[in-house]
């Protein structure tokens, strides 16, 4: 039998943003940034991430999911996510994005649930969105109340002692992808899936291989030194079998030793190669916070995968630059020829530029997934 990449590792010795004016002195530390936090008011106006862009086949238009945070969210509930409702925007060149209000609270298209005893009841993130047989499909994740300090048997890390964090995956469907009505799962508080011992279950994306829907989660053990992704599987968004870890060819570069957060598949736009692309976040534990970059994979069955390079697709910034602490939640999109490569960026705590976190956006102008460049500032 194939062994995990987490085994192995063991082994190895375990613009419609804000405005801003654009200087020449920003050029550089701006370069990729097309969406940042919101105005007062709005549910994004604090924090933003997890961009989903979709072709909206009625409307001829850009759509794009992302969740995001209000100054006014309550400190305590998950911290370093930066989740808590999700939100719409649109656009006609995949480019420059106008926000779309909603009708729940401050204008977001999802918020928690207003049931304590639901999994997302204290705050939720789109994790993806599938167009299926006529309708939208969203898979997300959220925590509820709970405080984790031991799990089984396991001491819980202080940094992830908050709400929220024992986060687990859900599903939700809409016939406009603006109004969307929760799928109860069989797990706990209506979870797609259970998450067992570990602290959560979170950032799940969604792909149907012609026979069923497949999602893919990141789980995070209590002894927090590698990103496991799970895979279950489902025919009706109701019932789900959890098949185990995602298993991998190729045995995992110095610069994902840390394992995987985010990962979005789609079908590969190239007649040649593997049926379906992947990219997804890699974690370097050589370094303290384990910094993020994206890299690509194929396979032909959606569960067996292999890296495709030997080093990322895409890296975070230089020094003082809007993403010089990762680049991160990866959303592949094939554009007339073109591949558009949308990320979730954020700022060392030291640099001085604006904003802390945003959206930001690669293109590799042929499809090469080797040859992506972010967008100059003010594009």
């Amino acid at each position: 039998m194939m062994p995990s990449r987490r085994s192995v590792i063991a082994g190895l010795g375990s613009i419609a943003a804000a405005p801003w004016v654009v200087t020449p002195a920003m050029a550089a530390t701006h370069n990729g940034l097309i969406f940042q936090a919101g105005p007062l008011g709005r549910c994004d106006e604090d924090k933003i991430g997890g961009p989903i862009v979709k072709w909206h086949p009625t409307e001829k238009t850009w759509w794009m999911w992302y969740y995001c945070r209000d100054k006014s969210w309550p400190k305590d509930v998950a911290p370093a996510f930066g989740s808590g409702r999700v939100a719409l925007a649109k656009s006609d060149d995949g480019i420059k994005w106008t926000r779309v209000d909603g009708p729940l609270s401050m204008g977001s298209v999802f918020e928690p649930s207003r049931d304590p005893n639901t999994f997302d009841s204290d705050h939720l993130a789109s994790g993806d969105v599938l167009f299926h047989d006529g309708e939208w499909i969203m898979s997300y994740f959220g925590g509820d109340a709970t405080l984790p300090k031991e799990i089984g048997g396991v001491p819980v890390p202080e940094g992830y002692q908050f709400k929220g964090y024992r986060g687990r995956p859900g599903i939700a469907r809409s016939k406009d992808g603006i109004n969307w009505t929760r799928v109860k799962g069989k797990g706990t508080g209506g979870a797609s899936v259970d998450i067992g011992n570990y602290i959560y279950g979170g950032f799940p994306n969604i792909f149907h291989d012609g026979k069923r829907f497949l999602m893919a989660y990141a789980m995070l053990h209590p002894r927090v030194f590698y990103w496991e992704t799970h895979v279950a599987e489902s025919t009706n968004l109701e019932d789900w079998t959890v098949i185990g870890e995602l298993k991998w060819e190729t045995e995992p570069a110095i610069w994902e030793l840390g394992g995987s957060v985010t990962r979005h598949v789609l079908r590969n736009p190239k007649r040649s190669g593997p049926k379906w692309l992947m990219t997804y976040s890699a974690l370097d534990s050589r370094f303290q916070f384990y910094p993020r970059s994206i890299a690509a994979a194929g396979s032909d069955d959606g569960l067996t995968w292999r890296r495709l390079f030997d080093q990322p697709v895409l890296t975070k910034g230089p020094v003082n630059a809007w993403d010089s602490a990762g680049a991160s939640y990866s959303y592949l999109v094939p554009v007339a020829g073109k591949l558009h490569l949308y990320y979730y960026g954020w700022k060392e705590e030291a640099t001085p530029v604006e904003p802390s976190r945003a959206i930001g956006l690669a293109i590799s102008d042929d499809g090469d997934l080797t040859k992506f460049l972010k967008v100059p500032t003010g594009t």
